[in-house]
């Protein structure tokens, strides 16, 4: 059914399936920043957008939450190119051709969001619902959402699908550098993140960087079931020229995630977050966000279970 135009009322049409993570690794820290910011971002985006104000996390003034997600991943495409591995890092645009296929894909990305609910399902939000509810999962209605408003990637394959298919703001970026803790690096106690500046600027640029200890052994830490979580962008993409939707994609990932809240009663860790000289709107943005105050009020991480160990050397000639 379509509206004059060829606008589809109900569906957005980019023809693409679900798409399917083979492995996951991410961090998310949640911060409680100023509303009114946060509004005054959103309203440069769409009306349709409005961040949700937490009751739990205002002292003189309302406050949202927003929340850097960095995401380690693979997916597997079936296709193997050559012509992938020569292009790995060359620059690519949303007017670009698609990029060659990579069979087996590794992906790094951050993404940069604000939490919202779209203005239209005003009736349907649960105004009341308190920071630590919304990152156990407890937002049974999935009106709350992240609002991607920036996702540096350096995987030129994620960025143009990302924004092709997602309406994804998403920016190539140099290659991201990071320790993470992992089964394989098991000395690995803390995040350390460093997003590098967009491909059309020098290497060696930064646009932020964040450390955090992990919650492993924390007291305090419980495990949330956050899926669905509820993505919101604009689609189609703003490259097209043309008038957006508020549209959503909902990410269920298979497992339980390791998680701290206000209501946790342990001591959260504290993360550092500095942010970057790049002249892209990234770092801007972030500066707006994080111009009057911030708190942490929360942190959620999560790991793929692993699939297949082989085990370590041992003599087999006795």
């Amino acid at each position: 059914m379509t509206e004059s135009g060829g606008v589809h009322r109900t569906m957005p049409t980019p023809g693409n399936p679900p798409f399917w993570y083979g492995s996951f690794s991410a961090l998310w820290v949640y911060y409680a920043v100023p509303i009114a910011g946060l509004n005054q971002i959103l309203a440069t985006q769409s009306a349709s957008l409005k961040a949700f104000a937490f009751d739990d996390l205002a002292t003189d003034e309302p406050m949202g939450m927003m929340n850097i997600n960095f995401m380690a991943y693979s997916s597997d495409s079936g296709v193997n190119d050559p012509q992938a591995y020569a292009d790995i890092t060359k620059p690519i645009a949303y007017g670009d051709k698609p990029p060659a296929s990579l069979g087996t894909e590794p992906t790094h990305e951050c993404e940069i969001n604000i939490v919202s609910y779209g203005a239209e399902r005003h009736a349907q939000t649960p105004f009341g619902l308190s920071s630590s509810d919304f990152i156990l999962g407890r937002d049974h209605t999935k009106t709350i959402g992240n609002y991607r408003l920036w996702v540096p990637c350096d995987d030129r394959i994620a960025v143009y699908w990302g924004m092709h298919n997602f309406g994804e703001n998403k920016v190539m970026t140099h290659p991201f550098t990071y320790t993470t803790p992992a089964l394989n690096n098991l000395t690995c106690t803390r995040w350390d993140l460093t997003i590098p500046a967009p491909v059309t600027e020098p290497a060696g640029g930064r646009l932020f960087s964040l450390q955090i200890d992990d919650l492993d052994g924390r007291a305090g830490v419980v495990a949330s079931n956050q899926s669905e979580i509820l993505d919101f962008s604009l689609y189609p993409h703003r490259e097209e020229g043309v008038g957006q939707r508020l549209v959503g994609s909902r990410r269920n990932i298979f497992g339980a995630f390791r998680c701290m809240t206000r209501a946790s009663g342990g001591t959260m860790p504290t993360p550092d977050l500095d942010i970057g000289s790049s002249s892209h709107g990234i770092v801007g943005d972030l500066k707006k966000i994080f111009r009057a105050k911030r708190e942490t009020c929360g942190v959620m991480t999560y790991a793929t279970p692993p699939v297949i160990a082989e085990s370590s050397l041992y003599y087999a000639d006795i």
